[in-house]
């Protein structure tokens, strides 16, 4: 009996380790090639290209999507652009909220999967992540 109860117990606390809410899963998040932004594991602003536009700005390291009426939009900034997969750089997020917008300020973004004019960018705790286009 005491057995079961401790292999239930195991089986339990796997079971909450594997599904970690609140993150980017990294396989999943490489597979998909929309353009977005993923905050805390949820897709908070997917790029439509019937409603949204796209800028980027090499020098600043800038990528911007935003809707035509431009209340909702999320911004990238770089101190660098990654050239390689595996290449990190200091970067700011911006995004619209129903109640403003929200940023984070300060994160180490890195190039997880260059393909392309695509970059998928994501912070150590996959909290913070995007998928951005260069646009030359």
């Amino acid at each position: 009996m005491r057995k079961s109860i401790l292999i239930a117990g195991f089986a339990a606390l796997a079971l909450l380790c594997a599904c970690n809410p609140g993150i980017t899963l990294l396989d999943a998040f490489a597979k998909d090639d929309t353009i977005r932004l993923e905050l805390d594991g949820e897709k908070v602003f997917i790029y439509d290209e019937t409603t949204c536009q796209l800028s980027f700005n090499r020098q600043r390291a800038s990528f911007r999507c935003h809707t035509d009426t431009m209340l909702d939009y999320f911004v990238v900034e770089m101190d660098a652009m990654p050239r390689r997969a595996g290449d990190s750089a200091t970067a700011n997020v911006y995004w619209s909220t129903s109640e403003g917008e929200r940023s984070r300020k300060n994160i180490t973004l890195e190039a997880k999967l260059i393909k392309g004019d695509l970059i998928w960018l994501c912070d150590e705790s996959k909290r913070t992540a995007a998928v951005v286009r260069v646009l030359e």
